[in-house]
């Protein structure tokens, strides 16, 4: 028995020492060094020449490229609003160490020399050393990644983004890795550190570098000069030296030796040799040949900003003024090369103003209205122009624009009319706006994504809906400060005060989460305004996209806009026009929920977006953006059916019986495209319908039930390739039934939250979740099966087939299409701003992420690390895996790997929508460690990876 105990204790020992070396070991964490430390070996003949191989190849030229106009239409087609040299999504590429804070960075590195060796090889601080990099083994516990052609695919795969504007051929993946190969000689040694010349005056000021020029001069604001020098021969001088052509010409000169150590080569060929001044800054380096030093003189005295920005100042600190004399001092008769020195200062010329250029139109976009107090004047919030437009009412012309937030969503008056407050979605604020001068009072900051806005009664207070967040925000109108946040459902969208100012109803657009294969169930959230707490949530069976929201003046119920969309039906019913169905909501006092379609057979009322009751109660204004059309209602008439009917018809009949709108339907008034907000005048005379895709206005006569006139607000004339598709994309004209439009499943281009039965697999097999179209041209191929290899074919023949039912696009619609969805953009990360810092938590879970090893110290295969399969910028390899989620109905079960791009914003998870939040992916629906290794992990280190995952 004391053999087995001593034994016990010694493997229990053994078993905390090893863990303690592995803990010891994952708390070394290797930082990028830049590789200008890698080429302190990598350099010269002995060494392969490998760091001058990299210094002429595209990968070193990477980051300047962005500074392309191309790059830029690259970036647009994306659906990145950033410069292409600050997103992170284009530098996961172009650059090394794009997702590491600067922490993670040596003061060696810099990010400007693009593509550099630890991009493919690993963060080089652990392993950079001598002795370690002698030993393969060693190196590779330490961090050497021996990279492949798999590897290299993360970056090279096709992207759709790039083939659309270069237009280039599929990157032969064989002859690009034989161009980029830099094995080292079989009889290696280092090359002597190439002596810096003395300074000839010490006291003179020192050369610093273009590195530390680069801080002032790249990006639009100074012309990226600094790019335009790094894609120029002067910035491969030094490294051409290396080449044989290089040898050549100094062999002709009569160059004895390395042409690299040569004073007669480096004089030309590097910065500084010639005239060494006060000497060099740690800063400087000879491998980046003719630098900005070389003409300007150098920079340590003038570099400061506060110099430069007087002329005067910098002239006396040593800035040169550049004439012919100073190129010709190198490139008079150099080689026996003609130099043409007009052609040549054009070609180098970097002015800080970039050349004009053709600025896309920018639309208005209105996409809500609210109607003074008095009626005298409409305020349009319009999302595209960042901007609300007050149209005056007696003469129906745009008088007024006040530029507030980023993509305006609604907006409402304070009662007295004095204040109007407009929701910026883009930028988590509502503007305060003064309603007779015209100008912006303050900005108060709320919850992500505000949409609804509206004051109670007295106007003391506001209520924001925060869509992305499920929130509802409580202002106060005196401080505008934030005095109370409410739950509401799944993305609140519009509100509506009940006539005693007791009651605000607040329309959710998305579905609560139910049980897997269950109808959706959504719900209208009322608070009552006196406590300022959730009365009642009135659950809306059967149905999504709750949006438009108006109660009755006699208070008795309020109306609301929803789709019934049934998704447990196969597609196969759109025929019978079963799938997505368009009605009306009635939520009565008590409680009680009423639903009636508004959809008649051939003639659908597609993405009911708003509506509005008459003040004296008579008629109900419905605007369906996806058919062009108001329609209007009797509601006395359709009240009167309900009141009328059994509980059994009113549950289970109306809710689906599209015969019925017959009976209180009296009209459909045409509008111009895509109608999204409307709005009716305190005196019950005229309506105001709000074309979001026509940058207008439809007025209706409410007498005559007709459209009278359209106010222009001001928008581009033209019709862009991305507007005619965006209007394709939001027009039910392309269905069958023209019951719904693409629109329909991607609100905003995003999600519907449900889970779809397509048929090609067979009637109620494959089950599968609906998917984001923000930023996924690049991630092809497309569908949770991975068929689709384009969009082209994604929303081509498969979208006639099994959705639509209709003939195709033609060629024109589809590429414009595809155009528009390319563009819808990727919103702000909420949980990580651009260029912020990870919180401590958020940064444990990014070891948890990137994690080798468990927590008792196995080693974790490679395929099923996370950083395998979801890698940056697109944090996906583009390919179709099994994790293990096959489950009933699923006829197979490797599934496309997602992108995770602000995955916390598309609940629910998993290919069939199972999951309903991030935690239940591996809490519940990976019991045997196939989706990536989670089952060893605490709690905290799972909710750490989960915060994590939300920065992406």
């Amino acid at each position: 028995m004391q053999r087995k105990t001593n034994t016990l204790l010694i493997s229990l020992a053994f078993l905390l020492v090893q863990f303690a070396a592995y803990a010891q070991a994952e708390e070394k964490h290797p930082i990028f060094v830049g590789a200008k430390v890698c080429a302190d070996c990598h350099k010269g003949d002995t060494m392969g020449n490998t760091y001058a191989k990299w210094i002429h190849s595209k990968h070193a030229r990477a980051y300047a490229v962005l500074a392309m106009p191309e790059a830029k239409e690259i970036a647009r087609l994306s659906g990145i609003p950033q410069e292409p040299q600050e997103s992170t999504m284009c530098l996961g590429c172009h650059a090394t160490g794009a997702h590491v804070e600067d922490w993670e960075k040596d003061d060696t590195f810099a990010v400007e020399d693009g593509v550099q060796c630890e991009k493919c090889h690993g963060p080089g601080s652990e392993y950079i050393e001598e002795e370690v990099m002698l030993n393969r083994k060693l190196a590779m516990e330490a961090g050497l990644k021996m990279p492949t052609m798999k590897d290299c695919l993360g970056c090279h795969q096709t992207k759709g983004s790039h083939v659309s504007v270069h237009n280039l051929p599929q990157l032969d993946m064989e002859k690009a890795m034989k161009a980029i190969a830099h094995p080292m000689p079989k009889k290696w040694k280092y090359q002597k550190t190439l002596k810096m010349p003395e300074a000839d005056k010490p006291q003179a000021a020192k050369y610093i570098g273009s590195l530390a020029c680069a801080e002032c001069h790249k990006g639009p604001k100074m012309g990226y000069q600094f790019s335009k020098w790094r894609m120029s021969p002067h910035a491969t001088a030094y490294s051409s030296l290396s080449t044989k052509r290089g040898y050549e010409i100094a062999k002709e000169m009569g160059v004895k030796g390395d042409p690299k150590t040569a004073l007669s080569c480096l004089k030309c060929h590097t910065t500084g040799f010639n005239h060494p001044a006060g000497g060099f800054a740690e800063s400087y380096s000879v491998s980046r040949g003719v630098g900005c030093e070389s003409c300007h003189g150098p920079g340590s005295e003038y570099s400061p900003e506060a110099v430069m920005r007087d002329p005067r100042s910098a002239a006396a600190a040593g800035l040169k003024k550049i004439d012919k004399k100073t190129c010709m001092a190198c490139h008079e008769n150099a080689h026996g090369k003609p130099f043409d020195y007009e052609a040549a200062l054009k070609v180098i010329a970097h002015p800080t103003k970039l050349p004009a250029v053709a600025k896309a139109p920018v639309y208005k976009t209105p996409v809500n209205l609210a109607i003074s107090p008095n009626g005298k004047e409409l305020f349009v919030a319009c999302e595209a122009s960042n901007s609300v437009i007050v149209v005056d009412t007696a003469t129906r012309r745009k008088v007024a624009e006040i530029p507030i937030g980023g993509q305006p969503n609604d907006v409402t008056f304070s009662p007295d009319g004095r204040r109007a407050y407009a929701s910026n979605r883009l930028d988590d604020t509502v503007s305060v706006i003064h309603v007779a001068g015209r100008k912006v009072l303050g900005t108060v900051p709320v919850g992500d994504e505000p949409h609804g806005v509206l004051t109670d009664a007295s106007g003391k207070k506001l209520y924001v809906l925060n869509t992305s967040a499920d929130s509802i925000s409580i202002i106060d109108a005196d401080t505008l400060k934030e005095v109370k946040r409410l739950e509401a459902s799944r993305n609140p969208w519009s509100l509506s005060l009940s006539p005693d100012g007791k009651q605000i109803a607040v329309t959710n657009t998305l579905s609560r989460f139910v049980k897997f294969r269950q109808p959706p169930l959504s719900e209208v959230t009322v608070i009552d305004t006196e406590t300022d707490t959730v009365e009642s949530r009135a659950g809306v069976p059967g149905t999504n996209l709750l949006q438009g929201i108006d109660w009755h003046p006699s208070g008795r119920f309020a109306l609301i806009t929803l789709n019934r969309t049934k998704n447990l039906v196969p597609m196969t019913r759109l025929l019978q026009g079963w799938t997505i169905t368009n009605g009306l909501g009635v939520i009565w006092k008590d409680g009680r929920v009423d639903q009636v379609l508004l959809d008649e057979p051939n003639l659908c009322c597609p993405d009911l977006a708003d509506v509005a009751i008459s003040p004296d109660g008579r008629l109900a204004l419905a605007a369906s953006s996806g058919s062009d059309r108001v329609a209007v209602i009797d509601v006395e008439k359709m009240i009167s059916m309900l009141e009328s009917a059994s509980d059994h018809d009113r549950e289970h009949v109306f809710p689906n019986h599209m015969g019925k709108p017959t009976e209180f339907v009296i009209k459909h008034i045409p509008t111009l495209n895509s109608p999204r907000s409307i709005a009716i005048g305190p005196e019950g005379k005229f309506a105001y319908a709000a074309n979001s895709l026509d940058d207008s206005i439809t007025v209706i006569d409410l007498d005559k039930l007709e459209a009278v006139e359209r106010i222009d607000l001001g928008g581009p004339k033209e019709i862009t390739k991305v507007r005619f598709g965006e209007r394709l994309f939001h027009s039910a004209n392309i269905t069958f039934h023209r019951q719904f439009s693409c629109h329909s499943c991607h609100p905003d281009g995003h999600v519907d939250g449900l889970t779809y039965d397509i048929e090609p697999d067979g009637i109620g097999n494959d089950p599968v979740d609906n998917r984001t179209l923000r930023g996924i041209l690049d991630t092809a191929p497309f569908k949770w099966s991975g068929l689709n290899p384009s969009l082209q074919r994604q929303c081509g023949p498969r979208l006639s087939v099994f959705f639509t039912r209709l003939a195709p696009f033609t060629p024109e619609e589809l590429s414009a299409l595809d155009n528009y969805i390319c563009t819808i953009p990727r919103p702000p990360n909420r949980h990580r701003p651009l260029g912020a810092e990870l919180t401590e938590t958020q940064r444990r879970g990014k070891l948890m992420f990137e994690r080798t090893h468990t927590n008792d110290g196995r080693v974790i295969p490679p395929s099923e690390r996370c950083v395998t399969c979801h890698f940056p910028p697109l944090y996906t390899n583009r390919t179709q895996v099994d994790v293990g989620t096959k489950m009933k109905y699923d006829l197979k079960g490797k599934f496309d790997v997602p992108h995770l791009n602000n995955i916390y914003d598309s609940a629910p998870y998993l290919h069939n929508g199972i999951a309903e939040t991030l935690e239940e992916i591996w809490t519940v629906y990976n019991p045997y460690d196939k989706h990536g290794v989670t089952n060893d992990m605490t709690k905290d280190q799972l909710n750490d990876l989960i915060e994590y995952l939300k920065t992406l």
